[in-house]
């Protein structure tokens, strides 16, 4: 694009030239290491994962549940089995947070906060958390109803909730997702 005054060139050409670097530091700054920082990071997640170092990028690959989605629908989690965990997740730290639990992942951002002034908006704000949330596990009390031979309720605590990569509970855990995508589509 050409500039058409004289002061739109000079404009054109202001500040520091960028320099061709082959990474930059997280925050933008280019780096003066010869190898990236986390490059024995993502050497050993790709190794535990049995991935690729490419796909051992991905950010999915941090957690179990994004792992399970990164293998994909026939030996991991589907999109919406991932999505429906990661919604469920979500609404469990809002109930920890509208019953004021210690270990509540607390962020001043967000609209329902726990505080010291309690108003009529964060009173429904808290009734409106909790009952979702007991909708929630009442959905996952009707599919362990119909589902005998998994464990729902430990799938949900130890892969959902905890993401430790207990893999004898994927079978579990698809179900579990796929009852929990039912009940958000509702």
């Amino acid at each position: 694009m050409k500039a058409r005054s004289q002061a739109q060139k000079r404009a054109a050409r202001r500040g520091r030239p960028t320099k061709n670097v082959p990474f930059r530091e997280p925050n933008g700054r280019s780096s003066r290491a010869e190898e990236p920082i986390d490059k024995l990071a993502m050497a050993m997640r790709a190794k535990m994962l049995g991935v690729s170092e490419e796909r051992a990028r991905d950010p999915r690959a941090g957690s179990f549940l994004g792992y399970l989605a990164m293998l994909g629908r026939s030996d991991g989690l589907s999109g919406t089995q991932h999505e429906a965990a990661l919604r469920f997740k979500e609404l469990r730290d809002e109930y920890l947070k509208a019953i004021k639990a210690p270990n509540a992942v607390v962020d001043n951002q967000s609209s329902g906060r726990p505080s010291d002034v309690v108003t009529d908006d964060y009173i429904r704000w808290c009734a409106n958390a909790t009952a979702r949330y007991a909708a929630a596990r009442r959905a996952i009390q009707e599919a362990q109803d119909s589902t005998r031979s998994e464990n729902l309720w430990a799938a949900l605590d130890l892969v959902v909730v905890q993401e430790q990569p207990i893999f004898n509970l994927i079978g579990a855990t698809r179900t579990l997702c796929n009852a929990l995508a039912l009940h958000f589509k509702r």
